[in-house]
């Protein structure tokens, strides 16, 4: 049986996916477009899955946004972004041109390596340069528009930082709203928006809104290295299964 074009083990893939994505979402600022992503698309091809984050991401952020506001490194977020825009259809021609598991695997590996530098302690002795910021948008929209996914540059940034863990969360969710609305354009320049990715957003939406105010009600009671911590493995393990996926075929 079908909806909508998805067999029930997608959308049970999916529902579930949404309500951990938007939980992470809530409670650290980023990780949606990562688990939704990485999950549903071992069931559906990519193509159909990243439009749909991306919808679900800006919900996700605009609840967010008004919560966050203050803690946002503003210079930081207009750099960053000023970096991704020109790079998010170059990410887009990547994915046209380069074979999937190899955009995997090259992404699963900086972001592994990455990760593993953070928790074994090397980081930044200051916050981040103006330099460093911009490269770091350049990152994001390569990442953007070639798998839906500008996490990992800006979080490993101020999680390698002496920034609180409260700039990060606020600087992500307005960074990513406005890399996810470009991004989402660029896709439907590329006829990836259609009717169906409408629909299956209005089914999961409600499921997004709900996990996304059990995060943030969550990252009100836990102390700013549970944060930290929750952002080092969820990057961990997505990079794993990242590897896993784009070397087992």
């Amino acid at each position: 049986m079908e909806l909508l074009g998805w067999s029930a083990e997608v959308w049970a893939l999916a529902a579930a996916a949404s309500l951990v994505a938007g939980t992470v979402r809530g409670f650290t600022g980023f990780g949606f477009a990562l688990i939704l992503v990485t999950s549903v698309s071992v069931l559906a091809p990519p193509a159909e899955i990243v439009p749909i984050s991306l919808v679900l991401d800006i919900f996700a952020g605009i609840r967010l946004l008004p919560h966050v506001r203050h803690d946002i490194d503003r210079r930081g977020s207009a750099l960053m972004v000023l970096g991704a825009l020109p790079a998010i259809p170059l990410g887009a021609l990547a994915l046209a041109s380069v074979d999937d598991n190899a955009m995997r695997l090259g992404i699963g590996i900086a972001v592994l390596a990455a990760t593993l530098a953070i928790a074994a302690g090397l980081g930044l002795k200051r916050a981040p340069g103006a330099g460093l910021k911009l490269g770091t948008g350049v990152a994001m929209g390569l990442l953007s528009g070639s798998a839906g996914i500008p996490g990992p540059p800006v979080i490993l940034l101020y999680l390698s930082s002496p920034l609180p863990a409260a700039t990060l969360r606020a600087t992500a969710v307005a960074v990513f709203l406005v890399t996810d609305l470009v991004s989402l354009a660029v896709m439907a320049g590329y006829g990836l928006v259609d009717t169906n990715l409408a629909l299956r957003c209005l089914i999961l939406v409600p499921l997004v809104e709900g996990a996304v105010w059990l995060g943030r009600r969550l990252y009100g009671i836990a102390p700013e290295q549970r944060v930290r911590q929750a952002a080092l493995v969820l990057l961990f393990l997505l990079a794993v299964i990242a590897i896993g996926r784009a070397t087992l075929g």
